[in-house]
C-alpha cells in the first residue's frame, strides 16, 4: 500500500493509489473483527494467503498504528495527486483509530523500534501536509521508542558477533532511526504549529542515538559478517533491509 501511494505520487496517476485503496479496503474487511460483541475491536496478527480465516488471532503490538497511518498516507496521497477527489477509507481510518487509543507502543524489539520511528516519519509528513494535525499522537510515538532504544545503547547488544544477532530486526530500527530527519525537518516546516513543542524536544532526544544506525550499517556491509549462519537463514529479507538502509529516502520520504 505505501508503494502504490508512492507510485501515484511520483507518476501522478490516480489509478495507483485507487488500486491501494482497494487493497486497503479488502485487508481491512478481514483483518478487523469484533472478538467479543460489545467491546473494542482487534485485528488479526495474520491470515490465511486468502483471507478466509485467521493464522494467529492475536493482535501484534503496532498493527493498528500502522494500518492507521497507512491508510491516511493512501487518502492523502489521493488528495495530493488529484485534489477534490473522494475519501475512499474514511471508515476504516475512522476504525483503526479508535483501535488505536490507548495503545501501549513501548518496546525493546529493534525492530518494533524501527516501526514506530517509520510511523513517526510518516505521521510527521503527514502533519506536515495538513493530513493529520494530532501533535500528541506522534509525541506518543516518539516517546514509546526513547525506552528501547536506551535499553539496547547501553546492553552491548551491538557489540556481540553476527552469529548472535539478527540483521533484519537490527536494520529495521536503523532504518526508523534514518527518519528521525525527516521528522525534524516536517516540524521545522510547521515551526508555527509544532516548532516549539513537546515532539521537538523528543526529536532532540532522539538524536543522540543516530551513531547506532550508521553503526548497524557498517557491521552488516561487511562481507564476512554476511557469512555468518545467522545472515543465511534470513537473507531474502535482510538483502532487502540492507540496501533500504543504505538508500532510505524511497521508503521513508513522501
Amino acid at each position: 500500500m505505501h508503494a502504490l501511494a508512492q507510485a501515484g505520487r511520483v507518476t501522478g496517476d490516480i489509478r495507483y493509489i485507487e488500486q491501494g485503496a482497494e487493497l486497503a479496503q479488502a485487508a481491512h474487511a478481514a483483518f478487523v473483527h469484533n472478538p467479543v460483541r460489545g467491546q473494542r475491536k482487534m485485528l488479526y496478527w495474520k491470515m490465511s494467503v486468502d483471507l478466509s480465516r485467521s493464522l494467529v488471532p492475536s493482535m501484534g503490538q503496532h498493527d493498528a498504528l500502522d494500518g492507521y497511518l497507512t491508510f491516511v498516507e493512501l487518502q492523502a496521497a489521493g488528495t495530493a495527486v488529484k485534489p477534490g477527489s473522494r475519501n475512499l477509507l474514511v471508515a476504516e481510518i475512522s476504525e483503526l483509530a479508535m483501535i488505536c487509543r490507548g495503545g501501549m507502543w513501548e518496546t525493546d524489539d529493534p525492530l518494533g523500534i524501527g516501526g514506530l520511528l517509520t510511523d513517526g516519519s510518516r505521521m510527521a509528513q503527514l502533519m506536515r501536509e495538513g493530513a493529520l494535525t494530532d501533535a500528541s499522537m506522534l509525541s506518543n510515538i516518539l516517546r514509546a521508542a526513547l525506552p528501547g532504544l536506551e535499553m539496547l545503547s547501553n546492553g552491548g547488544v551491538l557489540d556481540q558477533t553476527a552469529e548472535r544477532r539478527l540483521a533484519f530486526r537490527e536494520l529495521g530500527m536503523a532504518i526508523g532511526l534514518k527518519g528521525v530527519g525527516l521528522i525534524r525537518g516536517s516540524l521545522l516546516g510547521q515551526a508555527d504549529q509544532y516548532g516549539n513543542s513537546a515532539n521537538m524536544r523528543l526529536v532532540q532526544e532522539l538524536m543522540r542515538y543516530l551513531p547506532m544506525s550508521e553503526r548497524i550499517e557498517s557491521f552488516w556491509s561487511l562481507p564476512k559478517n554476511r557469512q555468518a549462519d545467522t545472515w543465511e537463514a534470513h537473507r531474502d529479507i535482510n538483502d532487502v533491509m540492507l540496501a533500504t538502509c543504505i538508500e532510505p529516502q524511497g521508503f521513508l520520504r513522501f
